[in-house]
């Protein structure tokens, strides 16, 4: 652990356009980092159209929480920077700002170490488990699509729908009896996938796109995508590399651009608890 001055503290600020995958790698790396430093942890998670809910809404996440404004207020005085290895051990005060997981010192834990020790809010358990209850038992393909206006271009160009029914359908295919759990940003687009495929589970009713209701509603799909036995995802995008670390990189995560793996999905093993997806039956 580093000596810190008496009284150090970290901010870490989130930046008010970012998305979950961002925020909670930037979030979860700050929080490290201070720890390792011995510094005092607090952070600014901006409410906005771009991303309504708090961080508590989502998880269990005790840790003090400055509003954006005093975080703007804080970076008159100490402006922040958006790298770690930029921050002197002299100064008391750090204030980090980034959307991307900082550069940790050597044994301190990692984001995703972090993000599969978080408990979600009651209410995103609730619906994990109700909605797992489709699921239990059996090995399913979790197919995450990303066809909103607001999704990166990169993201929708490489990886169209199309690409996700053609690939769905040589998964029936291989495995006939194979059944699908469809997180979409798009509800139109996730019907059309769910016609195609009647088995296939997804959640309705997730409000609008970075709404509250919205975001509760991914998170709800990540632990199912975390718990699946096999990915298709999209290609350029934060979403599934949480759900592939909320699964202890224990499943296969499959892109357009990184093609199709030689893996017998039916032999991977299941999960029995899908709010610990990394503990799969006889993996611990």
């Amino acid at each position: 652990m580093i000596n810190a001055p008496s009284g150090a503290t970290l901010l870490a600020t989130n930046i008010s356009n970012a998305g979950l995958g961002n925020r909670m790698r930037f979030t979860l790396s700050a929080l490290s980092l201070a720890t390792s430093a011995g510094r005092d942890f607090c952070y600014a998670w901006p409410q906005t159209n771009m991303f309504q809910p708090p961080l508590t809404d989502l998880w269990q996440f005790e840790h003090a929480e400055i509003t954006w404004a005093e975080a703007i207020e804080a970076a008159k005085s100490h402006p922040y920077t958006a790298k770690s290895e930029e921050l002197k051990t002299e100064d008391s005060f750090w204030h980090l700002r980034s959307g991307d997981p900082l550069t940790l010192p050597a044994g301190a834990q990692t984001w995703f170490e972090r993000l599969r020790g978080l408990t979600p809010s009651e209410a995103i358990r609730e619906r994990v488990d109700a909605s797992f209850d489709e699921l239990r038992g059996a090995p399913y393909v979790g197919v995450s699509i990303r066809a909103h206006e607001q999704s990166h271009a990169r993201t929708k160009e490489a990886s169209p729908v199309s690409w996700y029914l053609n690939r769905m359908a040589e998964i029936v295919a291989q495995f006939p009896n194979m059944k699908f759990f469809i997180s979409c940003d798009v509800p139109e687009v996730q019907d059309q996938i769910m016609a195609a495929y009647p088995t296939s589970v997804g959640l309705t009713d997730k409000g609008e796109y970075n709404s509250a209701e919205g975001v509760i509603a991914s998170v709800v799909d990540l632990y199912l995508m975390a718990s699946s036995s096999y990915m298709i995802v999209p290609y350029w995008s934060s979403f599934p590399i949480m759900a592939w670390e909320l699964a202890g990189r224990r499943i296969t995560m499959e892109t357009s651009r990184a093609g199709q793996r030689e893996i017998d999905i039916a032999e991977i093993p299941l999960v029995l608890d899908p709010l610990h997806p990394s503990h799969r039956s006889g993996i611990f």
